[in-house]
């Protein structure tokens, strides 16, 4: 998935603020390195696929799936 559009720092701040607030509401608070992926993904330097395969292979890691 590509991200067309180029955020500015204050709209990355703020989308990154939303889903902490929404995780948080869940009891699940993100940690400084999530928050930064998804910065890192907003901002162009990452992509969400790439930050999911990673996730995908350390879960297969641990678990042997």
């Amino acid at each position: 998935m590509s991200l067309k559009k180029e955020y500015t720092d204050l709209e990355i701040h703020n989308i990154v603020k939303k889903v902490d607030g929404a995780m948080a509401q869940e009891g699940m608070h993100l940690t400084k390195d999530e928050k930064q992926v998804i910065r890192n993904c907003l901002s162009g330097k990452s992509t969400f696929e790439k930050e999911r395969n990673k996730i995908i292979n350390e879960c297969r890691k641990i678990y042997g799936w």
